[in-house]
């Protein structure tokens, strides 16, 4: 027994002056991370050393991190003397992190709107975001298509329309979805006809998360 005592005690110290050696090596690997934040077809919103830019395919950021190529699942990113596969909430040279909440990066088209895909009660929709709007609008023709009852409601009105004045059905949707951003019992405006063409994705959701706009990239973000 004395013998064992006596030999495992070299082997605890090896192991803590292993351990030692890694946790004092690990800020080399830290100092220096790249981050995805939004990926698009041919551009990225990069965070790098914790600055965040939106690029486009061959350009650099001030750090230096090249991006190579990106669509929306993956970007190719070279950065100091090496080229690197970033997904979203991926790190490169630090530890891996997983979004404690949902959050999406919309880029404007070329008319500078935002759009975005999503669901309605889990049907599929096109989203334009509309922070003048004070609820969410469909159209009477897609809600019938969605399966939305709103003929029966008792809260009715009429709006004003790029084609006129139309009658409104006000109604509360089950669930609102947009990029895995979920909000639950919103209030939505049935628009009798076919307009407007997309769903407007008014206030009645965006007060639900946190929105802000960096670098003309619009980022919505889960509130707790």
């Amino acid at each position: 027994m004395e013998l064992m005592r006596r030999t495992a005690r070299p082997r605890r110290i090896h192991l803590a002056v292993g351990l030692w050696a890694v946790l004092c090596a690990w800020p080399a690997f830290a100092v220096d991370p790249i981050e995805a934040v939004g990926l698009f077809k041919d551009r990225a919103m990069l965070r790098v050393q914790g600055v965040e830019h939106y690029l486009r395919v061959g350009e650099r950021s001030p750090e230096g991190a090249l991006l190579i190529s990106a669509d929306a699942r993956m970007a190719v990113v070279e950065f100091k003397g090496q080229r690197y596969r970033v997904g979203l909430s991926d790190r490169v040279g630090g530890q891996f992190s997983t979004a404690a909440r949902a959050s999406i990066a919309i880029v404007p088209d070329d008319l500078g709107q935002y759009r975005v895909s999503g669901t309605i009660n889990g049907q599929f929709v096109n989203y334009l975001v509309d922070t003048g709007a004070s609820v969410i609008a469909i159209s009477s023709a897609q809600a019938r298509g969605l399966g939305i009852d709103f003929i029966g409601t008792t809260e009715t009105g009429s709006v004003v329309t790029a084609q006129g004045q139309a009658k409104a059905y006000f109604v509360v949707l089950d669930a609102v979805n947009v990029g895995g951003i979920e909000a639950r019992n919103v209030r939505a405006a049935i628009i009798e006809g076919a307009y407007p063409v997309e769903v407007l994705l008014g206030m009645s959701f965006l007060r639900s998360v946190a929105m802000q706009e960096r670098n003309g990239v619009l980022m919505l973000e889960q509130k707790h």
